[in-house]
């Protein structure tokens, strides 16, 4: 997955900034430049990589961050402003617009920066505008504030996924900003369609044995909504696919 992000995204260029200094004075061989350290201070500061997470109510947005980052649930800092505030991402069940310009961090890795839009349901016209303002104004923002990619959580488990698709986010380019598409909840589908195979006499080794079988359904299943993205005015720029919500694979 993270090669196909960083296939079609690039991270900010460093930024440094050194302050002046009142007098100079001699340093020893083995004592650090102030200097050098600020603008070290300074690399590290901007070089986070800046995500908005884009999906329908119920996607698996929140759980994915969790994943990604090795996080516990809750484990969320959410600043606004500059500010830490005790709000935490609501559970991706529920609809409606957060607010997205609230930074979403963790601490177990902290080269990323989240950007949750909340609920993208089928003609959230509310929703998509508030999405589009997000991506201009980041587009055009400083290099430590600006967006490097979008992610769109597609929940496989869903026989209907593309009805979010109504909202006619791909009419529109996103410009240097790379969307890639995330199917998430692959372990859901696979429950559907081993439900479908096996009735409720089925034993342990029925299970073992239709795995092949699942496994191909699945993908199938997800090749199919792919190349329907594909054909849109505007696809992804990458796809990856997320198992059980704890393993990742590149597509």
């Amino acid at each position: 997955m993270w090669k196909s992000i960083r296939k079609h995204v690039k991270l900010p260029k460093k930024l440094t900034k050194k302050p002046r200094r009142r007098s100079p004075r001699r340093r020893s061989p083995d004592e650090e430049d102030p200097d050098e350290e600020l603008s070290n201070k300074d690399r590290v500061r901007n070089k986070c990589f800046r995500i908005l997470i884009l999906g329908p109510a119920n996607a698996g947005k929140t759980t994915l961050l969790e994943r990604l980052t090795d996080s516990p649930a809750g484990a969320a800092i959410v600043k606004r402003n500059g500010k830490r505030i005790k709000e935490v991402p609501r559970g991706s069940h529920q609809r409606g617009i957060h607010n997205i310009d609230d930074e979403i961090t963790y601490v177990s890795n902290s080269d990323f920066v989240f950007h949750d839009s909340g609920g993208f349901e089928a003609g959230g016209v509310e929703e998509l505008q508030a999405v589009w303002k997000f991506i201009r104004q980041r587009s055009l923002a400083p290099p430590s504030q600006q967006l490097h990619a979008i992610w769109l959580c597609i929940p496989t488990d869903n026989d209907r996924p593309f009805g979010f698709l109504q909202s006619g986010f791909f009419s529109e380019s996103t410009a240097s900003v790379p969307v890639i598409g995330i199917f998430t909840k692959l372990d859901g589908r696979e429950t559907k369609v081993r439900t479908a195979l096996l009735d409720h006499t089925a034993s342990p080794s029925d299970f073992l044995a239709c795995a092949p079988e699942v496994n191909r359904k699945v993908a199938e299943f997800v090749d199919g909504l792919q190349t329907e993205f594909q054909k849109e005015q505007y696809p992804p720029a990458g796809f990856a696919r997320v198992g059980s919500m704890y393993t990742l694979s590149e597509e």
